[in-house]
Parts: structure tokens; sequence; C-alpha cells
């Protein structure tokens, strides 16, 4: 671990939540062709409050489907692996990072977190690309190295609020200025601890510097510009006031036109709506 501040917090981080055997072995199981929807239930039937949570989310108005989904075989032939895999890992991620501390507002996080994978999704399906509901879950993901530290590194995140507070500046400027490292340096070795997709990871540790990213170049993309919608239309909080820069490499490599953005900044209050369900589920 070359950077040093990252070392010095992740060696003070004890009883992290692991990632649930369920899960993990559904990630694998939708890039195998092999796999199929019953495939799926067998693994997510195991996990009966977990099970319970993906059956709510899925018949939520953010995926819009107009009859009732019954069961989790059904819910995988109407919505697709990606769907599920999506909605199990962020009903895992909310479970995993529950409650919260006064000086860190968790719900406007949360708003802020889901706001900013609903932006991704539009954006995604938008651009046309196949990764729309994992950008959904990658956007809802993007800042969890800031739940990490808040959680485990309380006192260190404390000096970085103030920083913020201080100066005025973004949380990412405050945590390199404090910590010597940043919540996207946290999030990425959470994710690699995870065993997450390498392509996921990436999207966490680049989604402030796009132009870098190897694996998933334009997802993280999608996750920065998607960042910066939700910051503009105010849709929960992230820790700072200030809307970061757009990455102009992450603008040409969406290659949508201002006309369309606007499109998308329009309707992104109204499908946040659609989302309720997912941040009453961050809430606990």
């Amino acid at each position: 671990m070359a950077n040093p501040g990252l070392k010095r917090i992740v060696e003070r981080i004890q009883d992290l939540p692991t990632l649930p055997t369920v899960v993990t072995r559904i990630l694998k199981l939708v890039h195998d062709p092999e796999s199929n929807a019953a495939d799926v239930q067998m693994i997510l039937g195991r996990d009966q409050s977990l099970s319970t949570k993906v059956m709510k989310l899925v018949n939520s108005a953010f995926y819009g489907y107009a009859g009732k989904i019954k069961t989790l075989h059904q819910a995988v032939v109407i919505l697709g692996f990606d769907t599920i895999k999506s909605v199990a890992l962020s009903a895992t991620v909310f479970t995993a990072f529950a409650g919260g501390r006064k000086n860190f507002d968790r719900d406007a996080f949360w708003r802020h977190s889901i706001a900013t994978g609903v932006a991704a999704r539009l954006l995604a399906r938008e651009c046309r690309m196949k990764e729309i509901e994992e950008s959904f879950m990658c956007g809802v993901i993007h800042d969890i190295g800031k739940v990490v530290l808040d959680q485990y590194a309380p006192g260190d995140f404390d000096r970085v609020l103030a920083y913020v507070q201080e100066k005025n500046c973004l949380i990412y400027e405050a945590e390199r200025a404090v910590l010597g490292s940043s919540h996207a340096q946290v999030g990425r070795w959470l994710g690699m601890k995870w065993g997450l997709p390498a392509e996921i990871v990436d999207v966490i540790f680049y989604h402030h510097q796009p132009a870098n990213a190897q694996r998933a170049p334009k997802q993280t993309a999608v996750v920065h510009v998607a960042d910066i919608l939700a910051r503009t239309r105010k849709l929960g909080s992230g820790g700072d006031a200030k809307v970061p820069p757009l990455d102009p490499a992450a603008w040409e490599k969406l290659g949508l036109d201002e006309g369309r953005l606007k499109g998308i900044l329009a309707v992104l209050p109204d499908e946040f709506a659609k989302a309720d369900l997912f941040v009453q589920m961050a809430r606990g």
C-alpha cells in the first residue's frame, strides 16, 4: 500500500462488514454465460432478509413494471440479471453502513448517492450503453469511502468536515490536505477487500479523475457527470456545498450535446422521487 495516509487509516479499521457470500456469488453468476434465472433464485433465496429487500425494491415505482413481481425467478426474467445484481448490492451496502453520527448527515449522503445513481442510469440510457443498471449501482456506491471514514475513522473525518467548512472547499480537497488520502482511495480499498468486479472498483477510484480510468472509462465518465448533476439539482449532500469541475474529457467521452444533458437535468428530480424506496431502505 503505497499511500501512507491511506495505510494509516485502514490499519485502524476493525470489524469492517464483509460482503455476504450470497452477494459475492450473484456478482460472479451475472458474468457466467451458463447461469440462468433459477440459479440466481436459488442463491438469493438462501438469504431471506436480502431476498425480501430485493423484492420490495424491484416492485417499486423506480423500475416501472406495471404488474406485481411475485417471485425472485420472475424478477430475474422480467428485469434481468444486472438489475438484480444492482439491487442486491445496493441493499447490502445500506445494511452494512446503517446509522450514522450527528457530524455527518448520513441521510443527506444517501440521498446524494442514490440521486447520483439515478442520474447515472439516465445518462447510460441516453448514451445507449448496455451497463445501465450497473451504472446506477456504481452511482449509489461511488462515495462509499466517505461512509467508511465516518464510521471507522470518525475523528479524522470530523477534521476533514471542519476543514471543508473553514475553507469552503470540496471534500476530496480537504481529505488530501488533512489525511493525505481521499474517500476515492478508501472506497477502492473497500471494493478490493470485498472482491467487487475490477470495473466497479475503477469507477469508485476515478470518479473525480475520469480521464485516468482504464477498465471502465465510459462508465466512470457517466458517474463523474452524474455526481455533478445530482449536486447541481441539490439532491442530498456528499458533505460539501461546492460543485466539482466537469472534466472535459468525460463530457467528450459521453458524446452528448447540451440539449440532451438539459433534458436529463429536467427529469432528474422526478426520477429521483421514484427511487424513494431506496432512500427509505438506506435510512434503515
